[in-house]
């Protein structure tokens, strides 16, 4: 395992539904100045299916300059979509890809904060892994739980939680530079997940 040395902010946005919101927003000068103010200096997000022109656009869009692989990006499992780049005059490093098999490998491993859409699976990735977790909840989704699951994970005290906006993300972040969240119960825990299956169909 690495021994973390310069913080990393690991953002997920599902597997097959982007969330352009989120990664137009972690992406954006206010943000980004946040993250190095706060000592982060790498910046990773997983944007989803079908998303790298429009996450390349983006990142040029903000002066992102290509650079060659700093990050040790083969073990991600994330194929050729991922990209490099350098933001904020070199301060910051920012990795990009649609996808990896090793997801819970890369929030155990190089993950000091994980920003996440509010999906289930990938709440509790980071949870089980003891990772501070800030959700975003994707409010452009039609029919879906996401709200309600963010709020009764918030309620217990396990993650914050935010709109997909610069001023909620930013608040989001000093959050989690100054507060700390309960202790995940990493055993299982019938209780909950009864407790988690009637907030998604209710």
């Amino acid at each position: 395992m690495r021994i973390i040395e310069e913080k990393t902010i690991f953002v997920t946005c599902g597997a097959t539904i982007p969330f352009p919101r989120l990664v137009s927003c972690v992406l954006s000068d206010e943000f980004c100045q946040e993250l190095i103010q706060y000592g982060f200096v790498r910046l990773i997000i997983q944007f989803g299916k079908n998303y790298v022109s429009e996450f390349e656009r983006l990142v040029q869009e903000r002066g992102g300059q290509r650079e060659n692989q700093k990050f040790p990006t083969e073990q991600f499992g994330c194929g050729d979509t991922v990209r490099h780049y350098a933001l904020m005059n070199g301060k910051l490093e920012v990795t990009g890809f649609d996808f990896s098999t090793k997801m819970q490998s890369i929030i155990r491993d190089y993950s000091d904060l994980v920003i996440s859409h509010a999906g289930t699976g990938s709440i509790l990735d980071s949870l089980r892994l003891n990772k501070p977790l800030l959700v975003c909840v994707n409010d452009a989704l039609m029919d879906n739980h996401q709200q309600q699951i963010a709020d009764k994970f918030v309620e217990l005290g396990y993650v914050w939680s935010c709109a997909p906006t610069e001023t909620g993300l930013i608040a989001g972040l000093r959050a989690s530079q100054t507060e700390k969240l309960k202790s995940f119960p990493v055993s299982h825990n019938s209780s909950f997940e009864r407790l988690l299956s009637e907030t998604i169909y209710s």
